[in-house]
């Protein structure tokens, strides 16, 4: 009998620490996809316009923003 309660204390801290580990990954790829969509975008409208750097870290702050803005919204719900 104890093995078996053993056993299934083992399987639902398993359980338990991927669904955590789900999250967090989720969390991260929330932040990253942003910032990289919005960093790539700025640069290549700098390559585009001859601006220099103004629109990859204009790009830059708003991936930050949006990252940073959804974030907050899923580990508020």
């Amino acid at each position: 009998m104890r093995n078996k309660d053993k056993e299934e204390n083992t399987n639902k801290y398993l359980l338990s620490s991927l669904y955590t580990l789900g999250k967090f990954i989720g969390i991260g790829w929330i932040i990253v996809t942003p910032v990289v969509i919005f960093t790539f975008g700025g640069n290549f409208l700098d390559n585009r316009l001859n601006l220099g750097y103004l629109m990859t870290l204009l790009g830059l702050m708003i991936g930050l923003f949006v990252g940073i803005i959804c974030t907050v919204r899923i580990l508020k719900s």
